[in-house]
């Protein structure tokens, strides 16, 4: 909790004890000792509901019955994907650089970012990114979707390939090819919902606004 504190960088108004220890008097007390230690003043502000236990599962239960009663959300981390794109010498670091197979050269292993953490998240509100599929045989995409709690993250793996970001899920995308239309033509368009409690998604072809199959899967074990 004073870790929390510290990296506010605004006041706090209110602080909600909700939760099976919300009515605990003993977390009540040190986190007023919290409050007190990132402000150097006593704070008392707190609420608590009279059935704090049951208050999370009443929020999600009113939420599913009108999901317009939450108006905005604001991210608790940063989220998005690897991409591959083309190589800027005054942007990406030489480290990842490679060329591919039409002779380009090219940057892997770059986090696109989709929400940045502490950002608001309005209502049905969408985040686009194009992409290329990486090679002409690709029938089919794998694209994994990460998250980080840290800033200015820019590459989903380090120089000695260790992963710098936390892998949630994996983004499973149907790509036919039956006309054998040229890979760098062959351009689909990322839709990403992040404002419910599960993240939405889709895909469609830019070239014919043709949807496919999109499978957000979160049920796979993760490193």
């Amino acid at each position: 909790m004073r870790a929390a504190f510290d990296e506010l960088a605004g006041k706090i108004d209110t602080v909600y004890l909700v939760g099976g220890f919300g009515g605990c008097r003993f977390v009540r007390q040190k986190i007023e000792e919290g409050i007190a230690q990132h402000r150097g003043i006593l704070y008392d502000n707190i609420v608590c509901p009279q059935h704090s236990d049951l208050a999370v599962v009443s929020g999600a239960v009113m939420w599913r019955k009108d999901p317009n009663i939450i108006q905005s959300l604001v991210a608790d981390a940063t989220y998005g994907i690897g991409i591959v794109t083309f190589f800027n010498p005054s942007i990406h670091d030489e480290h990842y650089k490679f060329i591919n197979e039409e002779g380009v050269q090219c940057c892997g292993n770059v986090f696109n970012i989709f929400v940045l953490k502490g950002e608001l998240i309005r209502q049905n509100e969408v985040y686009q990114t194009t992409l290329v599929v990486d090679s002409q045989s690709y029938t089919q995409a794998h694209i994994p979707i990460y998250c980080t709690l840290d800033d200015g993250v820019q590459y989903v793996r380090d120089k000695e390939g260790k992963p710098t970001v936390h892998e949630i899920g994996k983004l499973v995308l149907d790509l036919p090819n039956p006309e054998n239309i040229p890979r760098n033509e062959r351009k689909y368009d990322i839709f990403m919902d992040f404002s419910g409690t599960e993240i939405q998604a889709r895909v469609q072809y830019s070239i014919t606004g043709e949807e496919v199959k999109t499978v957000c899967d979160f049920l796979s074990n993760q490193d």
